[in-house]
């Protein structure tokens, strides 16, 4: 399995929430599932602290997916 970083939509009552979250992948490359948004990050050093800011960077250049019962379906942002 492989992961990265993703913004993940989550619908709460009458508003979309955007969050970015750890994604799992299986040997096809399809996302299985995320991560908990709310665990802390945490790593040996600065340099690791700033490896993991600039991956979740990343996350901003990619599709948004939508969370819970609706992943990994992609979330359209309304403009």
């Amino acid at each position: 399995m492989t992961w990265n970083y993703r913004v993940i939509a989550l619908v709460e009552i009458d508003e979309v929430v955007l969050q970015i979250c750890r994604v799992q992948y299986d040997e096809d490359n399809e996302p299985v599932g995320y991560a908990d948004p709310s665990i802390t990050l945490s790593t040996a050093g600065m340099k690791g602290l700033r490896w993991i800011l600039s991956k979740q960077r990343d996350a901003l250049k990619l599709p948004i997916l939508y969370g819970g019962e609706r992943f990994p379906e992609e979330f359209i942002e309304k403009k």
